[in-house]
């Protein structure tokens, strides 16, 4: 069975965890962001002891620098810049710990995809396996 989820938020990378004399942290817009998905995901999502199939669709901004022509043609295409997809599939990964699975090791086939869209957002879909 699949379940599907739509963060409508602009998707974010996981960033490297920051150090200070108290300890490691991450920036607190990245913890919200996490946080964000985790609410939307809880009511959804239960969490499994069975591996699982995760499959995420980013919908990146298209730059406003581009003139209009330009945007209208970028809407749909593969998004081929920075933030790396890894780095974005590690935030949505870290934010469904232990509400859609125990661990993210459980996580044993992943479909990640990068496109430009006037709307960001990020499309979360699991499959038990």
């Amino acid at each position: 069975m699949t379940k599907t989820i739509t963060i409508q938020l602009p998707p974010m990378p996981a960033p490297r965890p920051r150090f200070s004399r108290f300890g490691t942290h991450n920036p607190k817009k990245y913890t919200d962001y996490k946080a964000v998905i985790s609410g939307v995901a809880a009511p959804v999502f239960a969490p499994t002891v069975r591996p699982v199939e995760l499959e995420v669709t980013f919908y990146m901004p298209i730059p406003s620098s581009l003139s209009k022509t330009k945007k209208m043609s970028m809407d749909g295409r593969h998004h081929i810049k920075r933030p790396d997809s890894d780095n974005l599939l590690k935030s949505v990964k870290d934010a469904l710990n232990g509400i859609a699975y125990r661990d993210d090791s459980q996580v044993c086939v992943t479909k990640t995809r990068k496109i430009y869209s006037f709307e960001p957002r990020t499309t979360i879909s699991i499959t038990v396996l």
